[in-house]
């Protein structure tokens, strides 16, 4: 397929609340400045139209405006001044639904509305004057690529900019009033590397009413890698040209691809009602917080020819865990193998092992009281499969988990599972997932909605975006508590972690959990089961209850072709 390139601007300001012509001079203003550098489409931050924090319902009514209005006809007008595409986020009166919706527009260079969306993942303060978004996730086919709009909180679920990306989408626009940081540090790259597509997020910076906006817009490629940003506290626009074409390339090292690989199959959950689903009667659950708290580690440790680690020195490193504490502990994926890639006659010696495995970590857990994930392979009339089993206090197998996708190396010899399990077990309900599956965001979403407080991830990780931008994702998303012990001689070796269900105190990864690349590293935190219980990220904002799993049926169909474009 043939590239193309062009230039698109994120602008970074301020709307003025109630005051629609002052806020389109602002428009008009930036518009021309993007023109005179080449810019083909430019986007505007969320609620653009009249600000975004109302007194009231009414006042909302009062100052929002139909899609074919005054604001929308404005821009129109600039679009086809200024031969460009505009896209702007909007407070919107829809006279048909009557409703008020945080909504979007994308307007073509003749001033035509080529793309509507309504935001569907609400904050709080959305929620006191919004209604939640009808319009599911159109994407348009332009002169400029296939583009979607996503606004803000949007991308706080994974499901949305998923979608999105699986309807077709190269580049996603977002519309955003980001006040955390994090909203633009961490989520907007880890949603763009996860799906492999372009993000061209817009935001405001300065105070309106009781929001500080710190700012945060960006441009971002498909690799998750930074394209261009305005700097915080500031108002400005940055620019960058971007290759819309790049996004139908989603493959991942030694071949594999990130939606070519998917299990859709085996998503169905993730489309139900929330009162169907275990984690709308688990997180209802009482329990006391004193005594759902454990010490969890990621072992860093693995038999390894060129650490000189064999399996007894593996086994003696977690028994020294155990006796200084640790509770529950995993491993790194294959740790009885010394060689990261496994081929049909290493996963036939592993799972020759399995018996001897379970044994003697049983011995273990039973001598200590703890829990230990044992990443192996187990054989089953004939068929191997990538299996993780989690040894329980009492020395036996509490349940066992077997991958769902299958990294390049496997496919030649293992089958791969087809479910979720979540299991009660001493220190909570726990998940688990492996390797590969993690690349994949409804795997962890699977558990979390299958009520897991814990996720369990052993891992032999190949980019270091996947420690750096989908760890923490991966457990925030959810409101779980995520375990990820990796091999060191992986790709990307080390950097074992535990993440809280409410993240990090700050966005940085390397910066909170530092990346030990060393053999035999513990890295342990404490955990309280109570967080993942409580599945809110701010008031009334519930990561489960407020999706909209009936627009989520993208996620279970197959995928916009991806192309190999290299």
């Amino acid at each position: 397929m043939k590239s193309y390139q062009y230039r698109a601007a994120v602008v970074q300001t301020l709307a003025v609340l109630e005051n629609v012509e002052a806020n389109l001079e602002i428009c008009a203003h930036y518009t021309k400045l993007a023109a005179l550098r080449g810019t083909r489409l430019i986007v505007f931050p969320e609620c653009m139209n009249v600000g975004y924090l109302y007194d009231s319902i009414p006042h909302a009514r009062q100052v929002a405006e139909p899609a074919n209005g005054r604001f929308v006809n404005a821009l129109a007008k600039l679009a086809r001044e200024y031969d460009m595409f505009i896209a702007s986020g909007m407070t919107e009166w829809d006279p048909t639904a009557e409703k008020v919706f945080n909504a979007g527009v994308l307007l073509d260079r003749r001033g035509d509305l080529v793309v509507h969306y309504h935001k569907q993942f609400l904050t709080t303060h959305d929620q006191n004057w919004f209604a939640f978004g009808e319009r599911g996730f159109p994407v348009a086919e332009t002169e400029l690529g296939r583009i979607g709009l996503m606004i803000c909180f949007d991308g706080r679920i994974p499901e949305i900019p998923r979608c999105t990306a699986l309807v077709g989408a190269q580049v996603i626009v977002d519309m955003a009033n980001f006040f955390l940081i994090d909203q633009a540090d961490m989520w907007r790259p880890a949603r763009a590397f996860e799906n492999g597509v372009w993000i061209c997020a817009a935001t405001k910076s300065g105070q309106e009413r009781s929001i500080y906006y710190p700012g945060g817009s960006m441009i971002v490629d498909p690799a998750g890698n930074l394209r261009a940003k305005v700097a915080y506290d500031t108002h400005g626009m940055a620019v960058s040209d971007i290759d819309p074409t790049l996004a139908d390339n989603k493959r991942h090292p030694l071949g594999s691809d990130k939606f070519a690989d998917r299990r859709p199959e085996t998503y169905q959950v993730l489309t139900l009602p929330y009162d169907e689903t275990a984690v709308a009667e688990v997180s209802k659950r009482s329990i006391i917080p004193g005594e759902m708290a454990f010490n969890m580690a990621a072992v860093q440790s693995h038999v390894s020819e060129a650490h000189v680690t064999s399996l007894n020195r593996v086994i003696e490193q977690v028994g020294h865990a155990a006796r200084f504490g640790i509770q529950l502990m995993v491993l790194p994926e294959y740790f009885a193998s010394s060689n990261w890639r496994v081929d049909a006659a290493e996963a036939k010696r592993l799972s020759a092992q399995n018996e001897e495995l379970i044994e003697r970590f049983g011995l273990l857990c039973q001598a200590n009281g703890c829990a230990i994930l044992v990443p192996n392979v187990e054989e089953v009339d004939g068929r191997l499969y990538p299996t993780s089993f989690l040894v329980g206090p009492e020395g036996k197998v509490l349940f066992s988990y077997r991958k769902v996708h299958l990294f390049v190396d496997e496919r030649s010899w293992a089958t791969a599972g087809f479910e979720y399990p979540v299991s009660d077990t001493p220190f909570g309900r726990i998940g688990i997932m492996m390797g590969y599956d993690g690349m994949f965001p409804e795997a962890a979403r699977c558990l979390g909605t299958n009520g897991a407080d814990v996720i369990l991830w052993p891992a032999r990780l190949q980019d270091r975006k996947e420690r750096t931008l989908l760890a923490v994702p991966r457990a925030v998303d959810n409101r779980c508590a995520l375990i990820m012990a990796n091999r060191v001689d992986a790709p990307f070796g080390g950097g074992s972690l535990v993440v809280h269900p409410a993240q990090f105190p700050v966005w940085d990864v390397d910066v909170a959990t530092p990346n030990y690349p060393d053999m035999h590293k513990v890295v342990f935190d404490f955990v309280e089961i109570s967080s993942a219980r409580q599945k809110n990220l701010m008031v009334n904002v519930h990561m489960f209850a407020n999706r909209r799993p009936w627009t989520y049926n993208a996620l279970v169909n197959k995928p916009f072709p991806s192309v190999d474009t290299q």
